[in-house]
């Protein structure tokens, strides 16, 4: 508690911009910071603060010269409170875009500029799932007793609770099946679908799994999604060995 409240007794400033990089350093990295370390967190969070510091410098500069003619006159507090929220909301966006740049725009550069071809992930798993713009349009889980679980079209969960599939950084998936098949090879359709109760998820343990095949097309989803829009039905992808189930 002691430390809280020293922490407490910072001046608002100092207090906002350790707030901003924080808050930038989870929105920029949760769910990618397994491999991070103290050191790695701590300087990772006063980059994002030293952002809010400057665009908190660059908000008070800007007022002081359009409005404070006058050497003699103070600065109101509304406006230093202001601009360091305008520092926090500054921060958290070049958190958005640095979580989305990180992710694809800075790898491909620095792949083609022959500097790393490295994504710092140390799994291909957690590549996979941090791409989260890749567009995933189906998914097949093969367990390990035997059995085939499929959602055939992602797209058309894109609007349930958990969204169209949940995959774990542990590799366990969360799907909603729309077709099976045991060890005789025969799929089965089934409808996640209950009614007013909603649809049903299913949740399978990393331990369960034996592998996984993920379809990946951005194109195809706007496809969908422009043809629901002018009713023009849906699309089908097959099965992952050529065949639909």
């Amino acid at each position: 508690m002691e430390a809280l409240e020293n922490l407490l007794q910072l001046p608002y400033q100092t207090l906002a911009i350790l707030v901003a990089g924080y808050l930038s350093y989870r929105l920029a990295y949760t769910g990618r910071d397994t491999t991070h370390r103290t050191l790695d967190t701590l300087a990772i969070a006063l980059v994002f603060a030293f952002v809010a510091q400057a665009a908190t410098a660059g908000l008070l500069i800007l007022y002081d010269w359009k409005y404070l003619v006058s050497t003699d006159r103070e600065l109101p507090l509304w406006v230093g409170y202001g601009a360091s929220v305008g520092g926090i909301i500054f921060a958290l966006i070049t958190a958005a875009i640095w979580r989305r740049a990180s992710v694809n725009s800075l790898p491909a550069f620095l792949r083609k500029a022959g500097i790393s071809s490295s994504d710092r992930n140390v799994a291909a798993w957690e590549t996979v799932i941090n791409r989260e713009e890749s567009g995933p349009t189906q998914i097949t889980v093969l367990k390990k007793d035997g059995m085939t679980v499929q959602c055939e079209r992602l797209d058309d969960f894109k609007d349930a609770p958990f969204g169209p599939v949940i995959l774990g950084q542990d590799g366990s998936i969360a799907m909603y099946v729309t077709d099976f098949r045991d060890k005789t090879g025969q799929w089965e359709t089934v409808s996640p679908e209950h009614g007013d109760w909603g649809p049903e998820i299913t949740v399978i343990p990393a331990t369960e799994i034996s592998e996984v095949r993920i379809r990946h097309n951005p194109s195809l989803l706007r496809r969908w999604r422009r043809g629901r829009s002018a009713g023009s039905g849906s699309g089908v992808i097959g099965d992952v060995d050529g065949s639909t189930p």
